[in-house]
This record gives C-alpha cells, sequence and structure tokens, in this order.
C-alpha cells in the first residue's frame, strides 16, 4: 500500500515554461489528504517558491526543497542539511571570476544572487519575484546570514562551456546534483532528494516500499531509483527511466489510477 508520494515539479508536475498548476493537481492533493496519504513536492526550487506553487494546498503536503538540501512538514523544518560557508564563498567567487557565469545562492526562503550583468539581473528577478536578495560584492556572501543550502553555476553559453572546470576543481567537495542546459547546481557532499525522502520516512513511519515517486531528470534518478515505486515521465532521458520501475505520461493520472481507484 502507498503511504507516501513524491512528485519533482519542473517537467514533471509543471510542463517546461509553465508557471501554475492546473486545478486538477490540487484536487487529486485534496483526495490524497483525506485518505490520509502523505504528498510531496521533491524539487530543485526553493522553498519560498514551492510554497508559492502549492498555496491552495500547501498546509497540506510536505516539500523536499533544493533537491534534498531542506525538508519541510507540517510548516516546520524536519530536516536540513547545509553547506560549509567558506566553501560556498570560494566556489562563488570561482564562478563570478569565470567568463559567461554567474552564481545563485539558495538560502532557507531567499536566493541570493550578485549580478555581473544587468540581463542576469532581470532574468533571476523575473522568475524568482519577491524571493530574490541582492549581495553588494560576491566577497560579501560569507556574511550572509542565513543557512547555505545549493549554489548553482549560471552559465550563458551552456553548461557544456565550463561543465568539466567546475567539476574537476569541486567535486569533491560538493554533490553536483544537475548538470544540463544553462545550469550547474551544487549541495552538500552526499545530499539528494533521497535525503528528503528518508526523513519523510522517519516522521511518518513509513517504509521505503510504501513510497512512491515521479520525476524526469538526472537529480531525479536516485529518488526514482529507491523507492519502491519509481516513475519516469516517458519523455525523460533514457538513464532517468532505467533508474525507475515504470515510466508514466501522466502524474496525476497514476495517482488516481493506481492509489485512489
Amino acid at each position: 500500500m502507498v503511504k507516501l508520494i513524491l512528485s519533482d515539479v519542473d517537467g514533471t508536475l509543471l510542463a517546461r515554461g509553465e508557471g501554475a498548476f492546473d486545478d486538477s493537481v490540487f484536487e487529486v492533493i485534496d483526495r490524497l489528504y483525506e485518505r490520509g496519504i502523505h504528498f510531496a513536492a521533491a524539487s530543485g526550487r526553493g522553498y519560498s517558491d514551492l510554497h508559492r506553487l502549492f498555496a491552495p494546498v500547501r498546509d497540506k503536503m510536505a516539500f523536499v526543497c533544493s533537491d534534498g538540501a531542506m525538508t519541510i512538514s507540517d510548516g516546520k523544518i524536519l530536516d536540513i542539511n547545509s553547506m560549509n560557508k567558506d566553501d560556498v564563498t570560494a566556489l562563488a567567487e570561482d564562478i563570478t571570476c569565470s567568463e559567461g557565469c554567474e552564481f545563485l545562492l539558495y538560502g532557507r526562503e531567499k536566493l541570493y544572487i550578485s549580478p555581473k550583468t544587468e540581463k542576469y539581473r532581470g532574468f533571476i528577478v523575473n522568475r524568482y519575484r519577491d524571493s530574490i536578495s541582492f549581495v553588494d560584492s560576491v566577497k560579501d556572501v560569507g556574511k550572509i546570514e542565513d543557512d547555505f543550502l545549493k549554489l548553482s553555476v549560471y552559465a550563458i553559453n551552456g553548461v557544456d562551456s565550463c561543465s568539466s572546470y567546475f567539476k574537476d576543481n569541486w567535486m569533491d567537495t560538493f554533490e553536483l546534483v544537475y548538470n544540463a542546459n544553462n545550469w550547474m547546481e551544487f549541495v552538500a557532499k552526499g545530499i539528494s532528494k533521497v535525503s528528503g525522502v528518508e526523513a519523510l520516512c522517519r516522521k511518518y513511519s513509513i517504509d521505503m516500499d510504501e513510497v512512491m515517486a515521479f520525476g524526469d531528470g538526472g537529480n531525479d534518478i536516485k529518488l526514482l531509483g529507491t523507492v519502491a515505486y519509481g516513475y519516469a515521465m516517458d519523455y525523460a532521458p533514457e538513464t532517468v527511466k532505467a533508474a525507475a520501475g515504470y515510466v508514466t505520461d501522466d502524474v496525476m493520472e497514476t495517482i488516481r489510477r493506481q492509489v485512489l481507484a
């Protein structure tokens, strides 16, 4: 019997480029809550972003944020895995010194940038709205009074232009959880979305063979391979499908059919 369901957001629950959910997503989460089945968003996004997206049902679900760096349940922090501030400051400086690269630092609720260009400033502000806080200089990153959960590299020309450099220099220090398109994303060593599902299983006294999860990207591979019922989206890369036991083209319909029927 499935007692906990986790789903990635972008590319899984939310089509790429879309900014809001269809009402059917909230209806299914409501039905799960009424049945006593736990639901959690498991995303690379920060908590404030997820809190806004799921506003109608946010009190009826949990959140695995920043690729497993922080897990929220009942509106409180259940698990948090911070990065070393000195190491983060050093990586942020390295990113800033790299041509065509900018950084995005995730705190508990805020995102921090020290943009080199107005184009990047506008792009991030438009995407993340009021969650953004500006740092005067990259050298001031270490002075930020917040937990450092994830540090992202934005490469204007795509990650192929800088991926090998940052891998060679930083993968011994941090966990690389995403590396595609224009983004590389680092969290504390050993952390992934599995960290969040483990914390939720401990809280709810649930076994992994009672967990279902959905995802479409490389940062979902460990999660889909850990739970009993891992579903990859039918358009996901083959590496993601190989980690999952199942494939679907519709998350909510699968939940209706397999769990709520």
